[in-house]
C-alpha cells in the first residue's frame, strides 16, 4: 500500500479553484472552440484534423478531439495514444502508457529535449469512442512549474461551434442577420434564413392533391440544412386485396387523383430516418457512419396531440418520430449530421393496411467545427416558418387554425433538435474533467458515508479513508485497517 500525495493534491486543488491569475485571456476561435491562455501565448488549429496547438515561450499544449471507430478499452487505448502522439509530436519518445482512471491512459516522454506528458480520455458508444488526445511539453527543469498552467488551459478548452453573436461585446463575432425567404413557386410558405446563404427549392406539386414543401439552405462555409424530399413517394401497406390485384410489395399502385403509391410495409420514424441516411444521404456525403439513433415516442405524442382532428369518422392518423446522428466526409473533411423523420400512418376501422407517408423530414450536415452554428440556424428556420393562409384556403380550404398547427409542429420539432445537441455538453464536461485529472495524475472518488467528492493520486486499484481523513491506496481489496472504509471511484 502507499499513501497519496495529499498535500500536493490540496495545493493543486486550491490553486486551480482560486481567483483567476492576472494576464490570462479567453481566446474565442472562429473555427468553433474557446480556451483560456496566458498573455503572449498563441493558438493554431488544423481545420482538416481538428487538432489545436497552443504555444508558449518554450511550452506546447495540444488538444485534439477525435473519434475512434470500434471498441476502446484500457488494454487497447495505449496503442491509440501512441499513434496520436506520433502524429502530433514528431520525433518524440514515450514510456509505457498507464491507466489514469477507468477511461483514460497517460504516458510520459521526451520531445525536442523537453519533458512531455500525453494522455487520451474517451467516452464509449456503440459505434466507437469519442474522446480527446492532449499533450503538454516544457523544459525538463520547468515542467513541474508549468503543471498548473497546463491544467488550467486544458480544463478551459470548450467546443463552442462558430459564434453567432456575444452579448458580452468583447471579442464577439458579428451577429447573424436573418432575412425572410418565400417559396418562389406558389408563395405557399416562408421562413427566415441568414443573409448571404444560398436558398433553393419551393413547393413541388406532383399531383393536384400531392404537394411537397422542399428546400435547401447552404452557407458559404459548407453548412447545409434540408427540409423535405420531392423524390420520396407516397406509400401504401401491402395487404391481401392489393395482392389479389397483382400489387405486391415493391410495385406501384394508383388510387386515382393522379397519385401513385409505392406498396411497402410501414416504417416507423426512427427506422425510416436510419435507412434514408444510409441510402440517400451517403450518396452526397460518403464514408458515412451512424453515431446514434433514437425513437421519440414523447415527440410523436406531442405532435399527434397537435394534429388531432375531431369528427374524422373513426379514421386514425398516427405519427411515429425518430432521429439519427452520423458522421461522413466531403472532400476529406469530417462532417457531422442529424436527421429527423416523422412517418404518418392512416388507418380506417375494419380495413387492413392503409396509406402512409413521410410527413416530416429535416436534416443538417455541417463541418465539425460549425455544428453548433448549424443547430442554431436550423432552430431559427423552424421557429420562423409560416404557411400562407390564402394559399392554404385555395389549396385545401383549410382555416388559419391549421396554419397555427404547422407553426406549433415546427416549434415542437425544433425543441427536440435543441435537446439532442444539448446532450453533447454533458459529455464534453465529463471529458474535460478526465483531461484535467489525467494531466495531474489524479482521479475522482466519493466517500459514500459523507457524500464528499475527493481527488486522489492515480495508480492504485482501491482507495480507503479513515475517520481522521487519511487516504490510502492499495492494489488489493484488503482493508488496510479496521478504521478504514472504502472510497468509490468515479468513471
Amino acid at each position: 500500500m502507499r499513501k497519496t500525495g495529499l498535500l500536493r493534491l490540496l495545493f493543486l486543488t486550491f490553486a486551480l479553484s482560486g481567483c483567476a491569475a492576472p494576464q490570462w485571456t479567453v481566446h474565442k476561435d472562429p473555427r468553433g472552440f474557446s480556451v483560456e491562455l496566458p498573455h503572449g501565448w498563441g493558438v493554431a488549429s488544423d481545420a482538416k484534423s481538428g487538432r489545436v496547438v497552443i504555444d508558449g515561450p518554450q511550452q506546447r499544449v495540444i488538444v485534439w478531439p477525435v473519434f475512434v471507430p470500434g471498441a476502446v478499452s484500457v488494454r487497447s487505448a495505449p496503442a491509440v495514444l501512441e499513434r496520436l502522439a506520433a502524429a502530433s509530436l514528431g520525433g518524440s519518445s514515450w514510456g509505457p502508457a498507464r491507466p489514469a482512471g477507468a477511461s483514460a491512459v497517460r504516458a510520459e516522454g521526451r520531445w525536442q529535449g523537453r519533458a512531455a506528458v500525453a494522455a487520451f480520455a474517451w467516452v464509449p458508444s456503440p459505434q466507437g469512442a469519442a474522446g480527446y488526445f492532449y499533450a503538454t511539453a516544457a523544459p525538463q527543469a520547468a515542467y513541474r512549474g508549468n503543471e498548473e498552467t497546463f491544467a488550467r488551459i486544458l480544463a478551459s478548452f470548450r467546443i463552442t461551434g462558430a459564434p453567432v453573436g456575444d452579448a458580452g461585446g468583447a471579442a464577439a463575432a458579428p451577429a447573424v442577420h436573418y432575412v425572410r425567404w418565400t417559396d418562389p413557386r406558389e408563395g405557399a410558405f416562408s421562413f427566415e434564413v441568414p443573409e448571404g446563404w444560398q436558398i433553393s427549392g419551393g413547393l413541388h406539386r406532383l399531383a393536384p392533391v400531392d404537394v411537397r414543401s422542399v428546400w435547401q439552405a447552404v452557407s458559404p462555409d459548407g453548412i447545409r440544412i434540408f427540409g423535405g424530399d420531392a423524390e420520396l413517394p407516397l406509400f401504401t401497406e401491402p395487404d391481401q386485396m392489393l395482392a389479389m390485384g397483382g400489387f405486391r410489395e415493391g410495385s406501384w399502385y394508383s388510387p386515382g387523383y393522379g397519385i401513385n403509391r409505392l406498396v411497402q410495409r410501414y416504417l416507423p420514424g426512427v427506422v425510416f430516418a436510419r435507412e434514408y441516411v444510409r441510402t440517400r444521404v451517403s450518396r452526397r456525403c460518403p464514408e458515412l457512419e451512424i453515431t446514434g439513433e433514437r425513437d421519440r415516442p414523447d415527440t410523436a405524442a406531442a405532435l399527434n396531440s397537435i394534429n388531432q382532428q375531431p369528427g374524422a369518422g373513426g379514421i386514425t392518423v398516427r405519427l411515429s418520430v425518430g432521429e439519427v446522428t452520423f458522421t461522413c466526409r466531403e472532400s476529406g473533411r469530417l462532417m457531422r449530421g442529424y436527421y429527423f423523420a416523422g412517418t404518418q400512418r392512416t388507418q380506417v376501422p375494419g380495413m387492413p393496411g392503409g396509406p402512409w407517408n413521410v410527413e416530416h423530414l429535416f436534416g443538417v450536415i455541417a463541418p465539425e467545427a460549425k455544428i453548433e452554428l448549424a443547430r442554431a440556424v436550423a432552430e431559427h428556420i423552424l421557429k420562423s416558418s409560416q404557411m400562407n393562409p390564402q394559399w392554404m384556403a385555395m389549396q385545401q380550404n383549410i382555416t388559419a387554425e391549421t396554419s397555427r398547427i404547422v407553426s406549433r409542429t415546427n416549434t415542437a420539432i425544433s425543441s427536440i433538435i435543441t435537446s439532442t445537441y444539448e446532450n453533447r455538453q454533458t459529455v464534453m464536461d465529463d471529458l474535460s474533467r478526465r483531461r484535467s485529472n489525467a494531466t495531474l495524475g489524479v482521479e475522482d472518488v466519493v466517500d459514500s458515508t459523507t457524500g464528499r467528492s475527493l481527488k486522489v493520486e492515480s495508480g492504485s486499484d482501491y482507495y480507503w479513508i479513515d475517520h481522521r481523513g487519511t487516504i490510502v491506496g492499495t492494489n488489493t481489496d484488503t482493508r488496510p485497517d479496521l478504521d478504514f472504509r472504502t472510497l468509490t471511484r468515479l468513471p
